[in-house]
């Protein structure tokens, strides 16, 4: 299995792959702009390789127990594993939220 991560705007994805295949999607969404919530969210992949929302959790800063209790009932030990460490080894940036003062 491998995991690749990508960050585009305000997400990170790691993707993992199996033999090429894809397993399943780790998405940390930091809020766009950062004024929305920041959210973990799993895709696995659905019909005619549509990447399908299956569940969210608002995990901030999670460890990789906490990444390991949600996820292996989702995408099984083997993906998790490697999930947990891509995200421990490159964790994604913290939502930026900006302040600004009134005027």
């Amino acid at each position: 299995m491998t995991v690749n991560r990508t960050h585009i705007g305000h997400e990170t994805r790691y993707a993992v792959r199996d033999n090429g295949t894809l397993r399943c999607v780790l998405v940390f969404d930091g809020g766009e702009g950062g004024s929305g919530p920041a959210v973990w969210k799993i895709l696995l992949p659905g019909p005619n390789g549509t990447e399908d929302l299956y569940g969210t959790r608002d995990l901030l800063r999670p460890d990789s127990s906490q990444l390991e209790v949600w996820l292996t009932p989702l995408v099984g030990p083997g993906a998790t594993a490697e999930l947990a460490a891509a995200v421990k080894a490159d964790p994604p940036a913290a939502a930026a939220r900006q302040h600004r003062p009134d005027r």
